[in-house]
């Protein structure tokens, strides 16, 4: 698995409380210029297509005649013809109008290396009014050096009180249950661009104002020199705002090297939704989703892999270990809980796996393999752990 995709999916899908950032540019370097002074300009009434990226379009009458705005004047909360003066008024805007409304926000992220496709994450939020009730559905697809593709899909659904995760890799699908830790707003905000605004604020220029169904619409852009602080600039900035501060549409694309970029879609897709319904999956979670445990290996040599609990709640009783080696599976199902300590886990002359408390003894044993492969199972069924290893 393409350890980038690996983290992405956990750290976005599965909702690990920080916001995605996948090897963004974090050290903006200044680069003034001179600002003009755009006009409003009348557009015809359009309804803009709902794919990525979507530029969403409020119903309203029809569009009448603009009137220039006067120098200095707000275009919205903390934009002016000069830029972007005040980001914590635009932000606050652009939150406090979707979490009261609900909203859909849709959002791709891809990079490249050398000219060839490395990931890509597709993100569906959907947040009913006041952010209570969330849901979140996830593709993200890995590419590793020879081409090879690595998808995972994953969906989060959450309510006040409780986070259901569901994810699928490899074809296998997996479960969780947590409490909710994550506030409205963390939904506003996935991925990077609330901190691409705050740093580069004073480079967005406006560079056009339009009326798009009555509603005016601010487009910004900025060129920043972010990546290398060379002097030249690699990054490229787009918002697009409506005079009540919501950013419909912002892009971030950024070149690292030659064929080597990175690019983040965000579209505000739909404003006024219902909270989302659960998933018709949340009917087969297991009751082991609820576990909350950590599991390692060791020590891995030919005699025995430690199988290592490290915190958490205890592995339940009459769940299954299988281990693979040398192309052959063993399986031993617990006798009683496992929750300190480790489970040495080996193969007896007889071709039956053991895991105890201790090693074994010399001479009792089967040689392992140089990969060996551990899966741990609660007793419904839901894998807990898995780790291939090898040693020299």
């Amino acid at each position: 698995m393409n350890r980038w995709l690996t983290l992405l999916v956990v750290g976005a899908v599965l909702l690990a409380g920080c916001s995605f950032d996948a090897g963004g540019p974090t050290s903006p370097t200044p680069t003034p210029t001179a600002t003009g002074t755009p006009t409003e300009t009348p557009h015809p009434t359009a309804t803009p297509t709902p794919s990525p990226p979507a530029t969403p379009t409020p119903t309203s009458s029809p569009t009448p005649t603009p009137t220039p705005a006067a120098p200095g004047a707000q275009l919205a909360p903390g934009i002016t013809d000069d830029g972007i003066e005040n980001p914590v008024a635009l932000l606050n805007a652009h939150q406090r109008e979707l979490l009261a409304e609900g909203f859909v926000v849709e959002q791709t992220i891809t990079s490249t290396y050398a000219g060839e496709p490395s990931n890509r994450l597709v993100l569906t939020t959907t947040v009913g009014p006041g952010g209570e009730v969330a849901f979140q559905n996830a593709t993200a697809t890995g590419y590793d050096s020879g081409g090879n593709e690595s998808v995972i899909t994953s969906q989060v659904w959450l309510n006040q009180s409780t986070m259901l995760s569901y994810r699928v890799e490899a074809g296998e699908p997996s479960y969780q249950v947590r409490d909710r830790t994550y506030p409205p707003e963390w939904f506003v905000w996935f991925g990077s661009l609330q901190r691409d605004i705050q740093f580069a604020a004073d480079e967005y220029e406006v560079t056009d104002v339009e009326r798009v169904d009555g509603v005016r619409v601010v487009t910004l852009e900025a060129s920043i020199d972010r990546v290398a602080n060379d002097g030249v600039d690699d990054t490229i900035g787009l918002l697009r705002v409506d005079e009540r501060g919501v950013i419909r549409h912002a892009e971030t694309n950024v070149t690292y090297e030659e064929g080597t970029t990175y690019r983040t879609v965000y579209d505000v897709a739909e404003l006024g939704v219902a909270p989302p319904a659960p998933p018709a999956w949340v009917d087969d979670v297991p009751p082991s989703a609820s576990l909350q445990l950590e599991l390692d290996i060791f020590e891995f040599d030919e005699r025995g892999v430690e199988l290592v609990h490290l915190y958490g709640d205890s592995v339940p009783a009459n769940s299954t270990v299988t281990l693979t080696s040398n192309g052959t599976t063993y399986e031993k199902t617990l006798d009683e809980p496992f929750g300190d300590g480790s489970r040495y886990l080996w193969v007896d002359d007889e071709g039956t796996l053991r895991a105890t408390a201790t090693p074994p003894d010399e001479g009792t044993v089967q040689p392992l393999g140089r990969e060996v492969t551990v899966t741990v199972r609660a007793p419904d069924g839901l894998r807990l752990f898995e780790l291939s290893v090898g040693r020299r």
